[in-house]
């Protein structure tokens, strides 16, 4: 019979120390108040502690609480500072920790809580036999790689890295939790084996390396030098990183048979581990060389830091693929989006990218939801379709805009992939099938991929455009069901992914079922960071060989655009000005012709001067008409005279700096 737990009352926790035998069963009940904290429900427990999910009554939201279930004063204090100090490793792959303290001997973490599935719930159990594909594989470890060059940077070393502390949210991020806790627990205690709570290891006679008692490190994913054999430092993480990497891409462990004695053995031992191009020489030999790298017992001759890593890495993904461009031609595309070909002068968005390819393998409706101007449609175009067609694995990326006639452009499809149903039925008969039996367009789609052998992502670009320019209502509930028969299947090599602008979501729910199934894909895209845009302006300016003339230039470009909405189309205009204005000879974009062009701001004002200048008389009155008649039902920005001037009526992208379009 179990000991009861001990259940605490709703109000706060005891003042008290807690027993040795109340601590083994500590329980915090549901409504349970600890500072500005409520107790929501337990998440899980282990052998040194307990997750529960709690709300932050004082910020409005949902947190995860982790007690160490530990009162030796010293692994109470040495929790709390490294803890701390891992709060300090702000980074988008390591799970943020809001808080750090300790209450009545029980120290605590408060941690950002994430919906979605660990990196072992992706993988399997060990010696499944069914390994990763490659290209699948960077996606996951990759932003792994970049959390521990960023926590190294920090002097933390995380001592525990496994598949289990590895999280991909329900938002496609890759988060590693746990950094630095084994050190905080472990100190130079005796070693002692415990029973282990690994999937694969759940028996009493399989180890995890405990220290006086507490998990500090699981013998599968362990270095060498844990055991004893030198001292631990940031490259006992390579050595864990190299076993996930072996054990994706061959599925299964590099030690077999997969036991104790067997496992304690090979880290004693200086037999080399199994080489991974060794074991399996469809692996990339590059990706299979990092592997190896990471793998030698002696951390002499491993990979030197995490940085190498993420540059090894970084290496072998695919190669972005495009049209090279003209002598001469812009490597800029001024306000027009980026096309899949060109794809290779896409820069700024890589994280995003990495980001959404993920979710878009685990869920088979997507939504790309940002404000206008965000660079939805460059994102899927230039960035995700070509990401994925360049992975190593067949994917046939359609891209089509619902426009006045939604169906049409279904039907287009259709026929393109079974001409004979064009034959049987003609063009309009193919709509009519459609909008009575949406399912048929599915049907198509699958048997098209099961002829070609490969994946069919389906891109919906614009899809406001179905509330914006379809007034029938029919209409769209059809197109709409014709996208969820083909987003229907987790496991079906069919993909449905969309952009949308965000102001325009709530027109979705007309379709309840529809917008139920796109509800668990929204992925909102935000405007570039600093660092992005930097990244789209210099990038594609090194790949023909110029550059700016100051890095001032640069900077009051980006300072321009801070904080100001769509500011992606607006830098890709004014750097393509600065292009047509450059010194040829020096192959440099000036300062001189920057303010020429009077910065970001007056680019555009500039240009639609020009524009506007050209034209005839009476061009320019019309063109003064349909600026007044901009205005629309559909909440997008119009234009109204003030003077000699034209301006926006709604927000603007240029906020108050540009709101001033043409003189005339």
């Amino acid at each position: 019979m179990s000991t009861p737990r001990t259940s605490l009352g709703s109000t706060s926790l005891p003042a008290q120390d807690i027993d040795a035998e109340a601590l083994a069963n500590f329980e915090l009940a549901p409504g349970t108040r600890f500072r500005q904290y409520e107790v929501i429900r337990e998440l899980g427990r282990g052998g040194m502690g307990v997750v529960y999910l709690a709300r932050d009554l004082k910020l409005g939201r949902r947190v995860a609480m982790k007690f160490l279930l530990h009162q030796d004063p010293d692994v109470v204090s040495r929790f709390v500072v490294e803890a701390r100090a891992t709060a300090q490793c702000n980074h988008d792959n390591i799970v943020i920790i809001h808080e750090v303290d300790e209450h009545a001997g029980l120290p605590f973490m408060v941690l950002e809580y994430l919906e979605g599935r660990t990196m072992r719930e992706l993988m399997g159990p060990f010696n499944d036999g069914v390994p990763m594909v490659a290209s699948r594989v960077l996606e996951l470890v990759l932003p792994v790689a970049r959390a521990l060059v960023r926590a190294h940077s920090n002097g933390i070393v995380h001592r525990d890295l496994k598949p289990e502390n590895v999280l991909i949210t329900n938002a496609g991020t890759v988060k590693v939790v746990d950094f630095g806790i084994a050190k905080a627990l472990g100190a130079r205690a005796p070693v002692e084996l415990g029973r282990s709570s690994h999937p694969a290891l759940a028996t009493d006679s399989n180890p995890v390396l405990t220290h006086v008692g507490a998990v500090v490190g699981t013998l599968p994913y362990m270095s060498p030098e844990q055991l004893g054999r030198d001292d631990i430092d940031a490259r006992s993480d390579l050595f864990s990183f190299g076993m996930i990497m072996f054990e994706m891409l061959l599925g299964r462990h590099p030690v077999t048979p997969l036991s104790r004695e067997a496992l304690f053995a090979n880290l004693v031992s200086d037999e080399p581990m199994p080489s991974a191009r060794a074991h399996n020489p469809t692996i990339p030999p590059a990706l299979a060389d990092v592997i190896d790298l990471c793998l030698r017992k002696s951390k002499g001759a491993r990979l030197r830091n995490a940085e190498l890593l993420v540059q090894l890495l970084e290496a072998q993904l695919a190669g972005r693929s495009g049209r090279a461009l003209a002598d001469g031609e812009s490597p800029y595309p001024g306000l027009t989006a980026f096309q899949e070909q060109d794809a290779n002068r896409f820069f700024g968005r890589a994280q995003d990218i990495g980001r959404v390819t993920v979710r878009i393998r685990e869920l088979p409706l997507t939504a790309i939801v940002g404000p206008s101007g965000v660079g939805k449609s460059s994102f899927l175009r230039a960035g995700v379709g070509p990401a994925l067609k360049s992975s190593g694995e067949l994917w046939d990326v359609v891209t089509l805009r619902p426009g006045r006639q939604p169906l049409a452009a279904l039907a287009s499809l259709m026929e393109r992939w079974d001409t004979g149903l064009v034959l049987d039925r003609g063009h309009a008969g193919v709509i009519d099938r459609l909008r009575a039996e949406p399912g048929s367009f599915g049907a198509v789609l699958r048997a098209r991929a099961r002829a070609s052998g490969g994946n069919i992502l389906l891109v919906v670009d614009q899809f406001e455009e179905l509330y914006t320019l379809v007034p029938d209502l029919a209409e769209r509930r059809a197109f709409t069901a014709a996208l969820a028969a083909v987003a229907d299947d987790t496991a079906a090599p069919l993909r449905v992914v969309l952009s949308m602008r965000a102001d325009f979501l709530d027109r979705v729910s007309e379709d309840a079922m529809f917008a139920n199934e796109l509800s668990r894909g929204l992925t909102f895209l935000a405007e570039p960071t600093r660092a992005g845009l930097a990244d789209s302006l210099l990038a594609p300016l090194e790949m023909v060989g110029c550059r700016f003339e100051s890095p001032a230039i640069v900077d009051d470009m980006l300072d321009a655009l801070q904080g100001v909405d769509g500011a992606l189309p607006l830098l890709q205009f004014a750097a393509t000005k600065l292009w047509e204005a450059r010194d040829r000879e020096r192959r440099l974009l000036t300062t001189a012709s920057y303010e020429a062009i009077g910065g970001v701001s007056g680019a555009l004002a500039l240009h639609a001067d020009e524009v506007v200048e050209a034209m005839h008389a009476n061009a320019r009155r019309l063109t003064h008409k349909v600026f007044r008649h901009l205005v629309t039902p559909e909440r997008t920005i119009g234009w109204s005279r003030r003077g000699s001037s034209w301006h926006t009526t709604g927000a603007t992208p240029m906020g108050e700096r540009s709101r001033s379009s043409t003189s005339r």
